[in-house]
This record gives structure tokens, sequence and C-alpha cells, in this order.
């Protein structure tokens, strides 16, 4: 494959270890370019692959590739990726990864493997995007539970992480709760199809070899690495478990006066988001999520995400009225599921929130306190 490689130079020979030693690079932009030249002699590439940033427009238009890689952090590579596509390359060859020698790529993987070694602690998993990861306080439930939410993983995502979960816990019959966290777009979000954090991709294939509707095959995905790296399995033993998230952040933070200065920017955004063919594939897969829960004597509990009263207020209502009625016709076909609406809670606040739609870790401990006590109601009847 004849590549264009973007990226900054910090890191640049970790990056190159990490690529497939057989891409063609047509060039490499970046912003220092003759420490870059030292780091090519030593690959045995030419030296004259460098390009500077301020050539990238140049490169997009004189060197022919079959795709442009944009490696870098998130807020980096959506700048590069935004910059190659205004210059011309087409997006169907834009292909961004993110931190490409961070753990981070390897932790769904990590948590899938580290919960088959131990599915016997378990009886309560989770699935959901961001807003599932920060609103769970694991150690606020009385069932031990293993929270699988993560940023921007859609539904199904979440669904390939319960079929894998339930396939673990099988011979163990422990699995009695299935929490399962909605945002209000949910029903039209399909992370393989999303340009904006299409660097994603790569912890879920590194997971289950799987883009779903991504534009590249798998195959061809693949041969973007060197074969090593996707067969990377990292150390269990360092994994926080019991506190993945909360660990992070010892302090409570709050909303910034920044985030709620681009609060309905960001509202706006989602609740804008009208896909019907992305929404008819989400209906069935969230059937097929709540069946493979009946079946297996898992009772489902589907729940909204409490946000801030800027989001409910701002949140599209035609949006919001149709999420209900999917959510509520997909319910009734399945007796042992139950909807918990976290919109409609009245015991937070924006002191609760470190965003405009994400709990703090107060937050968190308010509302999984109050999941708790639905299971536990459930656990008397």
């Amino acid at each position: 494959m004849r590549v264009l490689l973007v990226t900054n130079t910090n890191d640049l020979a970790k990056k190159l270890e990490i690529l497939n030693p057989k891409l063609e690079y047509c060039a490499i932009v970046t912003d220092e370019v003759e420490p870059a030249k030292k780091i090519l002699a030593h690959f045995g590439l030419p030296k004259n692959l460098i390009q500077p940033f301020h050539a990238l427009k140049d490169c997009v238009k004189d060197f022919p590739c079959d795709y442009c890689l944009c490696v870098e952090n998130w807020w980096w590579s959506l700048v590069l990726t935004n910059k190659a596509k205004k210059y011309g390359m087409p997006q169907d060859k834009l292909i961004s990864f993110c931190a490409l020698n961070s753990p981070i790529n390897f932790l769904l993987e990590r948590s899938l493997r580290y919960f088959k070694k131990n599915a016997t602690e378990f009886e309560m998993f989770a699935t959901g995007i961001s807003h599932v990861e920060k609103a769970l306080d694991v150690t606020r439930f009385n069932h031990k539970i293993f929270n699988f939410g993560r940023g921007s993983q859609d539904l199904y995502y979440n669904f390939q992480v319960a079929k894998y979960v339930v396939t673990c816990g099988k011979k163990y019959n422990k699995l009695k709760y299935a929490l399962i966290g909605l945002a209000p777009y949910s029903f039209h979000y399909d992370l393989s199809k999303s340009a904006n954090n299409q660097f994603l991709m790569l912890q879920h294939f590194i997971a289950f070899k799987d883009l779903h509707n991504f534009h590249l095959p798998a195959e061809v995905y693949k041969n973007f690495f060197h074969k090593d790296y996707l067969a990377n399995k990292l150390l269990l033993n360092s994994m926080d478990i019991d506190n993945p998230y909360f660990a992070k952040f010892d302090e409570v933070r709050h909303i910034s006066p920044q985030a709620r200065l681009e609060a309905r920017d960001i509202i706006d955004t989602w609740s804008e988001k009208v896909f019907p063919e992305t929404c008819e594939e989400n209906i069935g897969i969230l059937d097929e999520y709540l069946m493979l829960c009946e079946e297996n004597n898992i009772r489902p509990i589907v729940f909204l995400t409490p946000m801030t009263e800027a989001y409910i207020k701002y949140y599209n209502s035609q949006r919001l009225e149709e999420f209900y009625s999917l959510v509520e016709q997909i319910i009734n076909r399945h007796h042992s599921a139950i909807f918990i609406d976290g919109w409609r809670v009245k015991f937070l606040s924006d002191a609760d929130f470190y965003d405009v739609e994400h709990l703090n870790i107060e937050g968190a401990a308010k509302f999984s306190s109050f999941l708790n006590e639905i299971v536990e109601y459930l656990e008397r009847r």
C-alpha cells in the first residue's frame, strides 16, 4: 500500500515500529523536519520522504497514495485529517490512529480477557458509551459489576461485548443483570461511520477483528500494522478493574465556563443526527441484545444516563420523542426488560456533572446507588 503519513516528529520512531514495515511511503509530513530525517535514516528510509506541515497541501496534490494516515493524539489527529480533507484527500482514503504507543488501544481487549479469567466473580455487567463509563461507580453496587462502558462505543459494539461476556459466563451461571446504557441519539449513531471518532475503531478491531460498517475492509485495515502489534497481549495485573475510571480523578470536577459556553453547540450536534438506515439496524441490534439476555436468564435493565438541565432543555424534542417511542416498543417485546429514565431523576443537579453530559464522581456515586436500589428491589420481587 502506498501511504501518505501525517504525524508529529514526537515518537515518530515508535510509530514506525508499530506500522507495517512493508508500507510504501510517498511522503511523511511532520513538524520537525531535521530530527525526523535522522529517525528515517535509522529505519533505512530515504530522508527526502520528509515534508514539513506547511507542505501538506502540495503533498495531497502531488503524491498519489492509496491512503492518508494521520497518527496523533485525538485533537491533532482530527485537525490533521480535516486539513488533508480540505486539501482534496477523499474521505474514504483518510485513516486516523490515536496514540499508537498507548495501552489505551488495548483496554477493551484486556477488559474482555480479564472478565473471561475472572467470570466467576461477576453477577452484573454494563455496556454503553462514555456516559455509562463515567456514570457508574462500581463500588456502589451490592452485586459485583463489570463496567464495559467506553467512549463513543455504539450499540453494535456493546452487543459484541455482551455476546462475549454471556459466553464466558454461561458455564458459571452467575450473571443476573445487564445494565444497558443508552444516549438519546443511540439509535442514530454508528461508530464505524463516524469520521471524527474513527480513531476509536482500532481498539474495537484489536478486541474483535471486526470493523462493522467501516469504509475499509478488515483485511486491508490490519495491513497498516506490524503483525506483532495486533498480537500484543498486555498484562492484566496492572488493570484497576474495581475502579478503572474514578482512580484517575480523585478530585471532584465541575462544569467549566468554557463547557457551559459550548453546551448548545454540543447538544445541537448530537440531537440533529438523523440516519434512518442506522436507526433501523440499531433497533434490531437492541432487540437481539435483549433476546440474548433473556435466553440466558439475565435481567436486562435499559437506562438513559442522566444529563444536565441544559442538555435536557435544548435536545431536539422530536428526536427525543422518537427515542422514547422506540425504547417503549422494544421493551414491550421483552417481558423481563425494564427501562430507567435517568433524565427524570430529581436528586441530581449541575454540581453532579463535570461537563454538560457526563456525571462527575459525586454524581456517579448518587446515580449508581439509585440503580443499585432498583436492582435490590427486583431481587426482592
